[in-house]
């Protein structure tokens, strides 16, 4: 019959990897949200504030909403 312990006999480099892996996981995640939620851009000439800046797309006569 087959051995079903092959499991357990894990190598430490392989437990290693894995806690490496998570380490990184965990870094680029909380960079990603970090970035997400408060990117800390300042440059007035930056494409997000061409994007919100609706005064740009409506023409001078055009409606308020």
């Amino acid at each position: 019959m087959m051995d079903h312990s092959a499991a357990s006999q894990a190598s430490a480099f392989e437990y290693v990897l894995v806690f490496v892996a998570a380490i990184v996981l965990v870094w680029t995640l909380g960079l990603a949200l970090r970035y997400t939620v408060r990117p800390r851009e300042t440059d007035p000439d930056h494409i997000k504030h061409r994007i919100l800046n609706d005064e740009i797309d409506e023409p001078e006569g055009a409606r308020g909403r």
